[in-house]
């Protein structure tokens, strides 16, 4: 989304989205697994938004109103069964999940396989957490507290609460085997 099309809106509008676009991006490719139609998702929830800009204090309340419209959204998506994505597909440079550019791991064969291997197990994982599970996980991994998770997911905070401890539990038992623990 080009921020040069937010002419008509101020300094503090344009500030606020570039601010938070990025962040935007990357929880609703963590909900919808499907790059493209997290963009989708973010740009459609941008757009209603900024259409309704004036009657909101966009600097001050813009992301919680943006995420729960994109939590809404992609939770809309999934029940409708629309999405189709695969855990081996590339990220949106085209480098398979868990790879960076200058990543030290690349001289490290083993350490590469084990963590695409931790990576898809993960995958799988949050995967199988119900929608409202793994966005309040997600949000709490952007660094929202669990007001502005219950905020974003209309619920209580302690259900975000709940929300988030269940979905690290579910996959810390996924995950467990693989990284030496016993599960409870």
């Amino acid at each position: 989304m080009a921020l040069s099309r937010t002419d008509g809106f101020g300094d503090e509008v344009q500030a606020w989205l570039a601010e938070c676009l990025p962040r935007a991006v990357a929880y609703a490719r963590s909900l919808v697994r499907d790059s493209s139609e997290a963009d989708d998702v973010v740009q459609q929830c941008v757009y209603r938004l900024l259409k309704r800009a004036a009657a909101y204090d966009l600097p001050r309340d813009g992301s919680r109103l943006l995420f729960r419209a994109m939590t809404n959204e992609c939770i809309n998506r999934t029940t409708r069964g629309s999405l189709a994505f695969s855990l081996d597909a590339p990220d949106h440079e085209g480098r398979p999940w868990g790879h960076s550019i200058g990543d030290s791991r690349a001289e490290q064969p083993v350490e590469i396989v084990l963590t695409d291997e931790l990576g898809q197990i993960l995958d799988a994982a949050l995967d199988r957490l119900p929608v409202a599970q793994r966005a309040a996980l997600q949000l709490k991994s952007l660094g929202h507290s669990l007001d502005e998770i219950a905020d974003s997911l209309s619920i209580t905070a302690n259900h975000a609460g709940v929300l988030v401890h269940r979905a690290r539990q579910a996959v810390r038992e996924e995950i467990a085997e693989y990284i030496g623990e016993r599960r409870i």
